[in-house]
């Protein structure tokens, strides 16, 4: 069985009209080949009646082929089928405030929601509909009474600004000069940036517009003033705000770059301490005498895998860390270099790459040496029992 409305549009196109209003249309038909199907669903659907008009007599579902080329009388009940609108005036008061139906057919525009072609009424309807879902989105409560709906964004307590959406089909005409309103909308409605934004499109809205019976029609009319209105306040929050904005952010990213150096510099300090005692650790397990030569041999493993693990992993860590410190540094320093007001922190920026950076990679040369030479005095270590071993006996 067809779609309702496809077998709807079929006949209602094909009809030679009598008498047509928002409940049904009715007149003749030539029944052919393209149209049969049609009727035989609109039957299933009891939306059409069917009639011999030379013998004044229904013609039923199983007496339509044989009708097939000829002339009959019919009354379409189109009031019944939800998506079909006879008239453009019929689709708003069904559709007002948003598009409900997704698939429907308006006659008088021969307009089906389907088609690739576009008409230019619907167009200015829908960014009417863009609009109002927009206001929406940004208003504080909205009241839907009937075929009236009421926007409310409060500002304070003393100052809110009532938005009644009521329009009639020549108001469409004014919508063509709304533009850009999807991107606006997720300009001010975007979670990390918007807040500040909306804010200030609302103050301009709220004092321009006065609150009336025909207030969202006025938006309309002036949108072009309104977001231009905008724009200027926007660009003069960004100019007075950006500054500080910058200054801040500046301070607390050179406070980091601070503790990442603290931080690798506590590092480099615990090695200074702790590789040493760890291999002084290891130093105490040989046996001097000579006779566990198995026993030195497994902590002279040992001394080479822990000089391993520091050199190739630990303090190859803290050099990374320190080259990306100092590409940071550089990096950081010549975003904000010739920037009025933040010398002080490009000359703290240079004061900390050539003092504190400088240390910490004095700091690490200090720990790679005193590795290598613990190491070695481990493996000499090692070398001079063998061998005293090797003259003992």
């Amino acid at each position: 069985m067809m779609s309702q409305l496809t077998s709807t549009v079929n006949i209602r196109k094909s009809l030679e009209i009598n008498n047509v209003d928002s409940i049904s249309s009715d007149g003749f038909l030539l029944v052919n080949n393209g149209n049969i199907q049609h009727i035989k669903s609109l039957f299933g659907y009891e939306l059409i009646e069917v009639m011999n008009y030379e013998k004044v007599s229904s013609i039923l579902v199983d007496e339509i082929d044989n009708y097939l080329n000829k002339v009959v009388y019919v009354e379409l009940r189109t009031g019944n089928v939800n998506s079909y609108f006879e008239t453009f005036d019929d689709f708003l008061r069904g559709n007002k405030f948003k598009s409900i139906n997704k698939d429907f057919y308006i006659s008088e525009l021969d307009y089906l929601s389907t088609d690739v072609t576009s008409n230019s009424q619907i167009d200015l309807y829908n960014t009417n509909i863009q609009l109002i879902d927009f206001l929406t989105s940004i208003s504080n409560n909205d009241i839907k009474i009937g075929d009236k709906l009421k926007l409310i964004i409060y500002r304070n307590s003393n100052n809110l600004l009532e938005i009644n959406i009521n329009y009639k089909i020549e108001d469409l005409e004014l919508f063509s000069k709304i533009k850009n309103l999807e991107s606006l909308k997720n300009e001010l409605l975007d979670e990390i940036k918007g807040s500040d934004k909306k804010e200030i499109f609302l103050n301009e809205l709220v004092n321009f517009v006065p609150n009336g019976k025909d207030n969202y029609i006025e938006i309309v009319q002036n949108w072009e003033k309104i977001f231009l209105l905008y724009q200027k306040s926007l660009a003069l929050y960004i100019s007075g705000f950006s500054f500080d904005k910058i200054k801040t952010s500046s301070s607390e990213h050179f406070q980091k770059l601070v503790e990442k150096i603290y931080e690798s510099i506590g590092k480099a300090s615990s090695y200074i301490f702790g590789i040493p005692v760890g291999f002084i650790l290891l130093l105490n397990y040989y046996d001097y005498t000579g006779v566990s030569i198995f026993k030195n041999v497994i902590i002279l493993s040992l001394s080479l895998l822990f000089f391993l693990l520091i050199w190739f992993i630990l303090l190859n860590n803290i050099s990374e860390s320190i080259e990306a410190i100092e590409e940071d540094i550089d990096d950081f320093q010549s975003k904000i270099e010739g920037v009025k007001g933040l010398e002080s922190i490009v000359d703290k920026l240079s004061n900390l790459k050539e003092t504190k950076l400088s240390k910490q990679k004095n700091k690490l040369m200090i720990v790679r040496i005193i590795t290598v030479a613990i190491f070695a005095l481990t493996f000499f270590v090692f070398i001079y029992i063998f061998f005293d071993l090797s003259i003992f006996i």
